[in-house]
């Protein structure tokens, strides 16, 4: 589920099983540190959906025979063009997409730690950033292997996810825990990196 603090309306992800039954959590706004309550949404009152009627099952196509006892390597390419494409439908499905939106151009900038003063920017819908692998190598010894990751979904927002990371990543002074949005010129922090997320509008020749 994603929850909404009421008074900065920052969004993050929470997971519905850490409810754990309990019929509310308070939260602590990792942005603004405003405290409030969140009803368990398993406990809410569900409506019952109509019934569907199953679907006839397709007719399977007979495979290919192979020819002189070979592998038949005439649909590989079709297979293969298949994956990607439930690949690429699963990433829209979930909101983040192969290619940067349209007339949007993001950028990391590096404000402390090994990399300081360099600016890198952000050429896929997801950036990890790591130690040692990732798009991003920080080369920083308190950040973990794969540290943090940056999701761009297709409405342009920015999303940050902590990968389980030992020492944790921060925004605002807050250590996150699972998705937080990010803004505009807004910082967090990966060990002793302190990263701060550029995003701006660019017009059809690539000019901000």
């Amino acid at each position: 589920m994603i929850v909404v603090c009421p008074s900065c309306s920052a969004r993050f992800q929470y997971d519905d099983a850490r409810f754990q039954g309990v019929p509310r959590k308070r939260f602590r706004c990792p942005k603004c540190v405003f405290v409030f309550e969140v009803d368990n949404p398993g406990l809410l009152p569900k409506t019952v959906p109509e019934a569907i009627m199953p679907e006839a099952a397709p007719v399977p196509t007979p495979p290919k025979p192979s020819v002189s006892g070979g592998q038949d390597m005439s649909d590989v390419g079709t297979r293969e063009t298949t994956a990607r494409n439930d690949r690429d439908a699963m990433l829209v499905n979930a909101g983040i997409i192969n290619s940067l939106p349209a007339g949007m151009r993001y950028s990391l900038a590096f404000l402390s730690g090994p990399q300081s003063s360099t600016v890198r920017a952000l050429t896929t819908s997801q950036t990890v950033i790591g130690r040692e692998e990732g798009e991003i190598i920080t080369n920083d010894p308190e950040c973990s292997r794969r540290h943090c990751r940056i999701d761009i979904h297709s409405d342009a927002s920015v999303w940050l996810v902590d990968l389980g990371s030992t020492n944790g990543t921060f925004v605002d002074g807050v250590q996150i825990f699972g998705t937080l949005q990010l803004t505009d010129r807004q910082e967090f922090v990966c060990g002793r990196s302190t990263f701060m997320l550029l995003a701006r509008a660019v017009d059809a020749n690539g000019m901000g």
